[in-house]
Parts: structure tokens; sequence; C-alpha cells
């Protein structure tokens, strides 16, 4: 898990990131994401719901650590859209 959120923070801090080339809803626990450098990371829903940058997210920090409740149990029922670079979950 470690490996996969550098590699995350690699991607929205590198200047020349490489674009998402689809998107697929693997619900209700994953949503697949392809980049035009050809990787591929499969997101769980727990991962996306800890280190959301919403203001829902009710982050508590435990040791600088993000704690949420009731993450484990967290499901993706739908993806959509939105204007020309969010999709909300």
């Amino acid at each position: 898990m470690l490996a996969l959120q550098r590699a995350f923070r690699t991607i929205h801090t590198t200047v020349d990131a490489p674009q998402v080339t689809s998107f697929a809803l693997r619900a209700p626990k994953y949503v697949e994401v392809k980049f035009a450098d050809g990787s591929v990371f499969n997101l769980s829903a727990e991962f996306l719901r800890v280190y959301s940058p919403a203001a829902d997210a009710k982050v508590r920090s435990i040791g600088g650590e993000k704690v949420i409740s009731g993450r484990r149990h967290v499901g993706i029922m739908s993806a959509e859209p939105v204007g020309n670079y969010g999709d909300p979950f």
C-alpha cells in the first residue's frame, strides 16, 4: 500500500504527469485508472475515502495518521463525470 501511495503522490507532484486514458468503476470496492504511460492503478474505496480532499471526509489525526471511522465498510455505488476533470463517487 505504501508503494501505491508513493506512486500516487509522484503522479500528482510531477510537472509532466501522464494523462488518464480510461477510468472504470469496479463496484463496489475499486476504481481502475489507466494512464497514457501504460501504468494502471486499482484504487480501493477505502484508499479513496482516506485520501480524499473532500471537506466531508471528517478526518481525525492520531499520531499524524488519518483516521476515518467505518472506512473499511465504504463501497462505491456509482461514478459520473463532472466538468472537465472531476468524478464524484
